[in-house]
């Protein structure tokens, strides 16, 4: 038997979910080498019904994946002891972060580049299911996946899922928004459901405390798998940015996902193609931390809207295409050259989603997955949406390429990054990583001036 490819896969169960695309990824490109998987049993075990069939590994089996050689090893954690199990283990070539002999480093371009989002993601086009992926699994064979889209259910099937939650309070509407919606949602012939886990009781009492009327509710009574069984059974769900957000979309429900508050749906929005997402078209969206006691981009989202959104996406009432609810902005799901991408259906493509997408193409180029055409194109369709932007963003990276050029001392290089525009942050940004991660190595320095260079001559008028 070949060596098996070990996934250690230790954060929430959304990250787990969105690692799925990658161990159907590893079986086409490594034939023959079993995929095992270090996870939380909390979530492994109700889930292995629905994952694809990988061997499971969970706390206590350490011992065993130490004495076992690996063809590759992948981590995708960032806790201290998934690091250290990864510096550990005995392997052909290991993928992310590790630490060994007391030293943390992390392997791989695309992971560096993952870990440089941290604070800084802003202007990121690439979903963490692709991140997953990428650096390990070829472009073709993402390309060439087809994801089935989500079902279309008989106009008979009324019910919609409410699903309350999400990790924290600012990424969630409150219980006044919920009790609202369930009012629009019955006055249209829709009969809601409320959906969470134990995290949602609380927020589900008070939500049928406010309501003062019988509303059905499955709220903390169903584990995943019986929570992906039942949703086979309705329309749609309604829900914000979570874990059972992207469980529901892997097993076809349709999904109207909120994305508000410190989220960014470009990273974690549904993954498969043909559901949508509602947003705010505010500037400061996609943030990492809201500054605000309460996310001000809360306010655009308004129940009687939101079903408007969900009529449309049912094909009951109106079209989604040419929408317009002021504040906010209606994208779909798809993919565009195998990798994940929203396609705005109400508004056109501001400045800032055009300077986002000429960074995609720039990191594609930078880590050999992209043309230098492309990377052109994408810089001159930023200059001709807003020239003055990449005027900006041009004397940034003189300015940072002059700096990189003579010092060695990464704090500066790092305080650089933080003086920067935040428009050429994703470049200063990867550029403080890359180099901390390589102690400042003249190697490193080289590569780094490079990639300046490269979106110096990028940017320049033509």
């Amino acid at each position: 038997m070949k060596k098996p490819i070990l996934v250690i896969q230790m954060q929430r169960m959304g990250d787990l979910i969105l690692s799925f695309p990658l161990f159907l990824w590893l079986e086409r490109a490594f034939p023959g080498h079993p995929v095992w998987v270090m996870a939380e049993p909390s979530f492994a075990v109700p889930l292995v019904r629905l994952s694809p069939q990988v061997r499971y590994f969970s706390h206590g089996q350490e011992g065993e994946l130490r004495r076992q050689a690996f063809h590759l090893v992948i981590n995708l954690s960032h806790r201290a002891e998934s690091m250290e199990l990864a510096g550990s283990l005995q392997c052909d070539a290991l993928v992310g972060g590790y630490i060994r002999d007391g030293v943390t480093r992390i392997e791989g371009d695309w992971q560096e580049y993952r870990a440089s989002l941290t604070h800084n993601n802003r202007h990121n086009h690439f979903h963490w299911a692709d991140l997953n992926a990428l650096g390990v699994i070829p472009r073709k064979i993402m390309e060439q996946t087809r994801w089935p889209g989500p079902r279309d259910m008989p106009h008979g099937i009324r019910h919609i899922g409410l699903f309350l939650g999400a990790s924290e309070s600012d990424k969630r509407p409150s219980a006044a928004f919920w009790v609202e919606l369930l009012g629009e949602l019955e006055r249209r012939g829709f009969v809601p459901v409320l959906l969470g886990g134990p995290g949602e009781r609380e927020l589900c009492r008070e939500v049928l405390r406010l309501v003062a009327r019988p509303v059905a509710s499955a709220c903390g009574s169903l584990g995943l798998d019986m929570f992906a069984m039942f949703g086979q059974t309705l329309a749609a769900m309604i829900t914000p940015d979570t874990g059972p957000m992207h469980l529901a979309a892997w097993s076809g429900l349709k999904v109207l996902n909120l994305s508000m508050g410190p989220v960014h749906a470009f990273e974690t929005g549904p993954y498969q193609p043909g559901h949508v997402v509602l947003r705010s078209s505010g500037d400061c969206v996609g943030c990492w931390r809201c500054r605000f006691e309460l996310p001000r981009c809360h306010r655009r989202f308004k129940p009687a809207r939101v079903v408007r959104v969900l009529e449309a996406m049912l094909g009951r009432k109106g079209k989604l295409t040419g929408l317009r609810l002021p504040g906010l902005e209606i994208l779909a799901s798809g993919r565009k050259d195998g990798l994940y991408d929203l396609i705005p259906l109400s508004v056109r493509p501001k400045a800032g989603q055009k300077l986002s997408a000429y960074w995609q193409a720039f990191w594609l180029y930078a880590f050999g997955l992209g043309s230098r055409d492309e990377c052109l194109a994408a810089a001159g369709n930023l200059r001709e949406a807003h020239d003055a932007l990449a005027r900006v963003m041009a004397v940034g990276a003189l300015r940072f390429f002059r700096t990189a050029s003579s010092t060695t001392d990464p704090e500066r290089l790092v305080r650089e990054w933080d003086h920067a525009a935040l428009a050429l942050r994703p470049l200063s940004g990867y550029a403080a990583v890359h180099l901390s991660n390589h102690d400042c190595s003249p190697a490193s320095r080289r590569r780094v001036l490079a990639l300046a260079e490269d979106h110096l001559e990028f940017l320049r008028p033509s």
